[in-house]
């Protein structure tokens, strides 16, 4: 029981004695409910809106946890009828984007093998923009060559260790289609990381109106009182009422 509560009791207990005097001395004819009203009214009503039971939930721990895991906050605010159809989607967007790194890299490792095959390249040690110039360029030499009329002299390549020479233009042609095919693969990686930020946001803001609601909707305890009066209109006592809402 709240200090608030004891002291709306101690209240109604004083003013009961302080009215059955007043009463017994002449003032029989009042009505006793409207005195009980009048005189505790904003005691009555602030001890109503203020006892609550313990199981209010933090929204801010709902957005939390559903940063963290969609569906996680829906868990902690007991919705997880909701909260299903966000940790389904996230599952489904992990599950998206390892289904493309892993046939991107399938991809890729493909095509460098086919460029070492039918290039004579050596692929240890070689980034994407060296395989990106492989594509485009018949020989190491015919890119040098290009660098060197431009100046761009930091450009080119070691032959002894970047070296490749296709055997015919239509290898070199299959491996760039090969090579952007991997990479437009990696793009689609897009897509599913902007799904699952989507998700999170979504999913916090879903958490949030639903901790409120819960917490509007939570069990109460309200609080009411009525004087008791005898036939002859003497004060008999005060009944307390109390009413859990769930």
């Amino acid at each position: 029981m709240t200090n608030k509560t004891i002291i709306a009791i101690i209240l109604f207990l004083i003013a009961g004695n302080i009215y059955a005097q007043r009463i017994t001395d002449g003032n029989r004819d009042f009505k006793l409910a409207e005195l009980s009203d009048k005189i505790l009214k904003d005691t009555i009503n602030e001890t109503t809106e203020t006892v609550k039971t313990n199981n209010q939930k933090s929204p801010g721990i709902s957005v939390l946890l559903s940063a963290l895991l969609p569906g996680a906050g829906h868990f902690y605010a007991g919705r997880m009828d909701v909260g299903a159809y966000f940790l389904g989607a996230e599952v489904s967007m992990w599950l998206g984007l390892f289904g493309v790194n892993y046939y991107g890299n399938a991809l890729r490792d493909d095509s460098r093998s086919f460029a070492s095959l039918h290039s004579g390249l050596n692929k240890d040690g070689k980034d994407d923009d060296f395989y990106s110039n492989v594509g485009n360029y018949l020989t190491v030499f015919s890119y040098n060559n290009e660098k060197l009329q431009r100046g761009e002299y930091d450009k080119l390549y070691d032959v002894n260790t970047h070296f490749w020479n296709w055997d015919t233009q239509e290898n070199q042609y299959e491996f760039d289609i090969q090579r952007k095919k991997s990479e437009r693969t990696y793009n689609l990686r897009t897509i599913f990381i902007t799904g699952m930020i989507i998700n999170r946001i979504v999913s916090g803001l879903s958490a949030i109106i639903l901790t409120n609601k819960s917490n509007n909707n939570a069990g109460s305890i309200k609080l009411s009182s009525e004087f008791i009066s005898t036939p002859e209109n003497r004060l008999d006592g005060i009944k307390l009422n109390f009413v859990k809402s769930f």
